[in-house]
């Protein structure tokens, strides 16, 4: 791992964005199937079709978008878009009344996780964003930037076939 100014703070902080996203992912998996539904109404989520076959889930804590192709709602305009041609899989929002306010986007993508990871770099740098880690093991590549009091997560798989998966974070 490559952390410069010895930030090992930022990585801590990598880390627990990466969680986060994991945790709306699983999430959304739930959400999808039929016994998840029967759980959603008891604990007071609500499902809301969209357009394209998007289903919304929302509660006290946020919400996530499974299916839809579409960003978060609250994604900052300073924070890097998808790379080019990406297909998004999941997207959500967290809710500041329950916590700190974030949003997430999953996607996949025809492209080399190198070209994914170069596109992050540049563009969170032409915007403002200080890349504070940056990890590569295996397939994977995790890039951590900061603005403001904002943390940003990148991580960035080779799911093989020409195939990237790409998870973003925002810590706002």
């Amino acid at each position: 791992m490559h952390m410069p100014n010895n930030e090992a703070g930022s990585s801590n902080k990598l880390w627990y964005i990466v969680g986060g996203i994991a945790v709306l992912i699983i999430l959304g998996w739930i959400f999808t199937r039929s016994a998840g539904f029967m759980a959603m109404r008891a604990a007071g989520v609500s499902a809301t079709p969209g357009a394209n076959g998007a289903v919304t889930y929302s509660g006290a804590e946020g919400s996530v978008t499974v299916g839809g192709g579409s960003m978060p709602s609250n994604w900052p305009s300073d924070a890097p878009g998808n790379y080019a041609g990406a297909t998004i899989q999941y997207s959500g929002t967290s809710n500041p009344q329950t916590g700190k306010a974030g949003s997430a986007v999953v996607y996949t993508v025809q492209a080399s996780a190198q070209s994914v990871a170069d596109y992050y770099k540049a563009q969170l740098a032409s915007k403002g964003w200080t890349v504070s880690a940056t990890a590569n093991t295996g397939a994977a590549t995790v890039l951590s930037a900061t603005k403001d009091s904002r943390t940003l997560g990148v991580y960035i798989v080779d799911a093989g076939n020409g195939q990237v998966s790409v998870t973003t974070g925002i810590e706002m």
